[in-house]
């Protein structure tokens, strides 16, 4: 294949190898047939613009025909009781609570109609869903076609409750065979929303009241529906008469119509020049005229290109970051990650700058730090402006929003964290927000999602509280449903890969495979560490965040060290620095001094509590004591952590005490190799030029993984211990990653969004 040429079996591949060019876009709407019938029960709710549409087609007789039951028993209250308007979800839940209750307590059927899967979903996990009692059902799309079926055939019977999306209330037949029922009135229907077309409204009302039976309606609506989806302004509706009332947001809704007609004939207009124009190229191409063809196929070319490349764009940017307990050791990495984005010559700004410097970009920041679940009202942090507003161009203020949401890692009862709530909680922010062009979600941390835990996790305590269902009712169906409404592109930004690859495959199966993914996009899963770097700890261990060093310093303090001491220390602190640079805060610190004598100055302390001062105190030098202290404390090592000794001696000592020491090391290590399958990590340092560097190097030779080091100076040491430490500074690292996908994705957007 490569050298342009198939055979054998594949050469099928050579078929079917090729290039997708569009080469023209026909119209439906300027399809001409000879003959258009239909049947709707909806045809008296059209309007002006419905019935213009008609009429280009040639439609101009309708047929009424009247119900064989005679006059209808439906009952809407229009001018009363019938709508409801309130001003904030509470009240809103409470109305339709209260109304269900009333209805089923005259042993009535109940109907609830709900605008979409997340209000819905919202009602149905709140304290009012609880309150309507056992006799309430649920029906959604997700329920397979004999549990719906079960469902309609119980929603018209006495004290029964269904909640409804408003996709069943189209031609589902909830016909009513009891007579009790019916002799209280009929099914209540509640429709939770305004459609958007008077027609859908019907056919809502349609669902009762049905075959001559007798059946009501009302409607129950929440204010800030209204605002958003209609542009009502706040307060409006409740200066409205009530017996005006019905008829005001007919007007609002037919209002909203007009708009959306008007960008219908926008689209036709677009689509039937695009029509005439391919009709125009296939003529060419049928007579012949391949100059004439080709000079079409060039003008329809160019004509798909959406539009002209913008001279501004505007990008949201949010960042959600995990900021439980166990993202305590990589607060610092992803503070200064978050800094090095925003600001400065590597920020992404900068970098789009670069890559597009005819394109002027504006960027604006919100951030969401947040905790698990069973942390309720402390595990959300974010800042919210004046007008209700997350989102800000000030990128100062943004790294000071970040700062104080990293500023205190806690809480997290459990392994999993909520992701769910925390990507929830992003994409349904208030209509203020996320109203760029391009919008991305990074979301931050080191531990699996709720109901995502790799299989190594069953015996892990602790590990899922909440691995079946989510007490807000959030699924990743319905949080993803809400980004892709909101067309926001989503990255996972892992700290611990190893803990959440379950999670991250997950994710983007479900992601990739939602119904409403039409562009079939993918999350860009981004690991902030290496795998290999987990890949020593056992699973448990790295789904707590555990995959950090236990370093034992075994530093001799012997009396020729006197004037070297200040920079061991020295020394010391740039090794400590440097882990806390690679976000390595997980790691413990052991300190180990030695003469002839040996003393324990600091045991298995946290990384960012470790001393920066050791005092001196001077002597001879024996090795046997000093390497079998420094053992105990390696083979002490929690499991989630792996032993690095770092022995470091200026001077030498008799042969039988180095051997002593070498064994004592070499006994560690088969304990530790037993126990967790990996040799010590060892390195010894020869240190000035009185240093035995033959006695040192047999204890190295101890462990398969020992190292000698030698360093003249204390310039020199400073070198070696911030070499073992480990290389570059992670930050650093992230950023230019982080940056780079952000980068890639403006790109693949701005291509999709405006060029052919």
């Amino acid at each position: 294949a490569d050298k342009g040429s198939f055979s054998g079996k594949n050469i099928n591949l050579s078929n079917l190898m090729g290039m997708q060019i569009s080469c023209g876009q026909f119209s439906y709407a300027n399809i001409s047939p000879t003959r258009i019938m239909g049947v709707s029960g909806t045809l008296d709710a059209m309007g002006d613009y419905e019935n213009d549409v008609l009429a280009r087609y040639g439609i101009s007789k309708f047929l009424f025909v009247p119900s064989v039951y005679g006059q209808s028993n439906f009952s809407f209250d229009k001018a009363g009781d019938g709508i409801r308007i309130d001003s904030n979800k509470s009240d809103f839940f409470h109305s339709v609570t209260d109304q269900v209750l009333e209805m089923t307590k005259q042993k009535r059927a109940v109907i609830v109609f709900f605008g979409d899967k997340k209000r819905m979903s919202e009602y149905t996990s709140s304290s009012f869903f609880r309150k309507l009692g056992p006799q309430k059902k649920l029906l959604s799309e997700e329920m397979s076609t004999s549990e719906r079926d079960f469902v309609v055939s119980k929603a018209a019977t006495s004290g029964q409750i269904t909640i409804s999306s408003a996709v069943f209330g189209r031609g589902t037949d909830f016909f009513c065979k009891d007579d009790r029922v019916q002799k209280k009135g009929g099914v209540h229907v509640i429709q939770a929303f305004l459609s958007e077309e008077r027609s859908e409204e019907i056919q809502i009302q349609g669902r009762t009241a049905r075959q001559g039976k007798k059946g009501s309606f009302q409607m129950i609506l929440l204010e800030s529906d209204l605002i958003e989806d209609f542009g009502l302004a706040k307060g409006v509706a409740s200066s409205v008469a009530k017996g005006d009332l019905y008829s005001f947001l007919c007007g609002v809704r037919d209002k909203q119509h007009r708009k959306r007609c008007e960008a219908v004939e926008s689209n036709l207009a677009a689509a039937t020049q695009s029509d005439s124009r391919t009709h125009q190229y296939f003529d060419a191409l049928l007579a012949g005229n391949g100059k004439e063809a080709g000079r079409l196929f060039l003008d329809l070319y160019q004509s798909f290109k959406k539009k002209q490349m913008p001279s501004e764009v505007d990008i949201d940017l949010a960042f959600a970051v995990d900021i439980t307990g166990s993202m305590g050791p990589y607060v610092g990495a992803a503070r200064e990650t978050l800094k090095c984005i925003l600001k400065g010559s590597g920020s992404i700004a900068s970098k789009l700058q670069s890559k597009f410097p005819e394109i002027q970009f504006r960027i604006r920041i919100a951030s969401l730090g947040y905790r698990d679940i069973d942390d309720a009202s402390s595990q959300f942090v974010e800042s919210v402006r004046g007008r209700g507003e997350h989102f800000t161009e000030n990128v100062d203020e943004a790294i000071q929003v970040i700062n104080k949401a990293l500023a205190n890692p806690s809480g997290g009862g459990d392994v999993a964290e909520d992701h769910l709530g925390a990507m929830n909680r992003c994409s349904t922010w208030p209509s203020q927000d996320w109203t760029s062009q391009i919008k991305f979600m990074m979301l931050f941390t080191d531990a699996p999602c709720h109901g995502m835990l790799p299989p190594s996790s069953t015996n892990h305590p602790n590990a899922d509280h909440y691995g079946v269902r989510h007490p807000q009712g959030l699924t990743v169906e319905n949080v993803f449903g809400n980004i892709m409404k909101r067309d926001i592109d989503l990255f996972f930004c892992s700290f611990n890969p190893a803990a959440t690859q379950q999670t991250e495959r997950e994710l983007k199966k479900i992601y990739l495979n939602h119904p409403e993914n039409t562009a079939q996009k993918e999350i860009t899963v981004i690991p902030l560490v290496q795998n290999n770097q987990t890949s020593v700890v056992e699973a448990g261990s790295a789904l707590s965040g555990g995959h950090g060093k236990h370093i034992v310093f075994v530093l001799d303090e012997s009396g020729s060290m006197n004037h070297s001491w200040s920079g061991v220390v020295a020394a010391y602190n740039q090794y400590l620095h440097r882990r806390r640079q690679n976000q390595n805060d997980s790691d413990l610190v052991s300190v180990v001094q030695f003469d002839c004598s040996v003393r324990t100055t600091v045991k298995m302390q946290p990384l960012s509590r470790a001393p920066s001062s050791l005092d001196y105190r001077g002597g001879g030098t024996c090795f046997t004591p000093a390497a079998q202290a420094g053992c105990s404390l390696a083979t002490q090592t929690p499991r989630s952590h792996r032993p690095v000794v770092v022995f470091m001696s200026d001077g030498g000592t008799d042969e039988n005490d180095a051997k002593a020491a070498a064994s004592s090391f070499a006994s560690a290590n088969q304990s530790i190799r037993r126990g967790i399958n990996t040799e010590l990590e060892l390195h010894v340092i020869a240190f000035g030029g009185g240093a035995d560097t033959r006695q040192l190097q047999s204890i190295a030779n101890s462990t398969g993984n020992g190292r000698v080091y030698v360093s003249a100076n204390a310039a020199q040491l400073s070198d070696v211990f911030v070499n073992i430490a480990g290389g570059q500074a992670v930050a650093s690292l992230l950023e230019a990653e982080v940056g780079k996908r952000i980068t890639e994705a403006v790109a693949d957007r701005l291509a999709v969004e405006y060029l052919a």
